[in-house]
């Protein structure tokens, strides 16, 4: 029997990025769900339907990936999770380290093949 996909929680407030994200990890033999408010993000990982996330920085209404790693790790919600960013030398990146399952930061603009290899070395650990 196969192995199951790994299911991958994507939030970005861009619908561009958000859909070009989705066509690429489903390519990759990966589950993407996809949600573009962190309300949205929290219900599926409140329902346990994600593996694995990957999380933009700057989220816009008042939200940053870092502040919800932070919210869902107290609820424990936290998932193993990768930030994409196109600002990657942003000083609230360095609150990560110390988070369980922060697996690093890819910088906007960023190979897609790279993203799904660095994703299923996450789901895999």
């Amino acid at each position: 029997m196969p192995p199951a996909m790994s299911q991958v929680l994507i939030l970005d407030n861009d619908r561009a990025m958000r859909e070009m994200l989705v066509l690429a990890l489903r390519q990759g033999g990966l589950q993407p769900l996809a949600a573009a408010t962190a309300e949205e993000a929290e219900q599926h990982l409140r329902a346990g339907h994600a593996d694995q996330m990957l999380l933009d920085l700057n989220l816009g209404g008042g939200h940053s990936g870092v502040t919800l790693v932070q919210r869902w790790q107290g609820l424990g919600l936290l998932r193993p999770f990768l930030m994409l960013t196109g600002t990657p030398d942003d000083p609230a990146l360095d609150a990560l380290h110390a988070c369980p399952g922060f697996a690093g930061v890819l910088a906007k603009p960023f190979a897609v093949d790279q993203l799904v290899e660095r994703l299923k070395q996450l789901g895999a650990g």
